[in-house]
């Protein structure tokens, strides 16, 4: 006899993650939500993370190792949807984790509101730690994530609307839409083209996914390389979907856009990369300074002090020796 499909598909793609796999999985396998398959799409890993994988798979049938190799992480998770039985497709990072009722609430929270998809915020951790919580939805309103006046609050709050990660989504919603083929910011168009098709989703304000953060960090100068403009170029990509559709989550991506066009002419003055992009940098700020000046939902202070650090570049050089660090 066929066995039913599960009602939720969980794609993790996987790249020579061998010290952290299993702490993503075991999170998984601990939901209170159980009717689901788990898609384990290895990008070509040079370690033990494949072999890891497969031993799972042989204590629990609901994990499902599966190759494509030295694609990329689009790639990955699109095999992964393509290969996914279930009706709501939800995405794990291999180095996060999720709390106990991540996937509970998501379920619950989309199908007893027929939304499109759902959505949960997520934290920033460095220790695995499991939490109960209490269940509760609301609209999801982007504009109670985003302010153009606190960068360090948009920052703490920006992968609840652009990482795919925070999401259970319906697969006949989703369609062919697809993740890019970016090195980075494919999630940010991904999203963009999910909030660009959908006027019915709904928010749980609860932290379920855990972000697990690298306590490594690397200078903006060793950064632009052709990875950090994909970031640039996904921004401004994601304003042009969601221009006409959401004018919060549009005018967010266009200030980052912008901000990232700042960052890259103030980073890369010694750096080998430094004339690379400029051309393209260029375009970039010509095609849409105008549409960021004018944008009613960008505050004229992030307007002014934008402008002039990217106009005048004294101004941005006496900020920095101040502030001792970049927009």
């Amino acid at each position: 006899m066929k066995n039913m499909a599960p009602k939720i598909s969980i794609i993790i793609p996987s790249y020579n993650e061998e010290k952290n796999i299993s702490r993503c999985l075991d999170s998984v396998l601990n939901q209170t939500f159980t009717d689901f398959e788990v898609l384990c799409v290895d990008d070509g890993s040079k370690d033990n993370t494949f072999e890891i994988i497969k031993n799972y798979s042989e204590k629990d049938s609901r994990i499902i190792p599966l190759k494509n190799p030295d694609k990329g992480v689009s790639s990955a998770r699109n095999f992964g949807i393509e290969n996914a039985s279930g009706e709501y497709i939800g995405f794990i990072d291999s180095d996060d984790f999720i709390q106990p009722q991540m996937y509970e609430f998501l379920y619950r929270a989309v199908t007893e509101n027929n939304c499109d998809f759902s959505v949960c915020r997520y934290k920033k951790t460095s220790e695995v730690e499991f939490k109960a919580f209490e269940y509760k939805t609301e609209k999801f309103q982007p504009e109670k994530f985003i302010s153009f006046d606190d960068t360090d609050y948009t920052i703490n709050n920006e992968l609840v609307f652009s990482s795919a990660c925070t999401k259970l989504i319906s697969k006949n919603f989703l369609g062919d839409i697809r993740f890019k083929n970016y090195k980075i910011g494919e999630d940010t168009v991904f999203n963009s083209e999910i909030y660009s098709k959908s006027d019915n989703n709904i928010f749980i304000d609860i932290e379920l996914y855990n972000y697990f953060t690298n306590t490594q960090s690397v200078s903006f100068t060793e950064l632009w390389n052709e990875k950090w403009f994909d970031l640039l170029e996904t921004r401004f990509i994601s304003y042009d979907i969601l221009k006409n559709k959401n004018e919060i989550l549009s005018a967010f991506y266009l200030e980052r856009g912008m901000k990232s066009i700042l960052s890259y002419r103030f980073n890369t003055k010694n750096s080998p990369n430094k004339n690379k992009f400029r051309n393209q940098i260029n375009k970039y700020f010509k095609e849409y300074f105008i549409s960021f000046f004018k944008c009613k939902n960008i505050s004229f202070k992030n307007k002014i002090s934008i402008t002039l650090f990217l106009l005048i570049p004294p101004f941005y050089t006496a900020f920095r020796k101040m502030t001792d660090k970049t927009l």
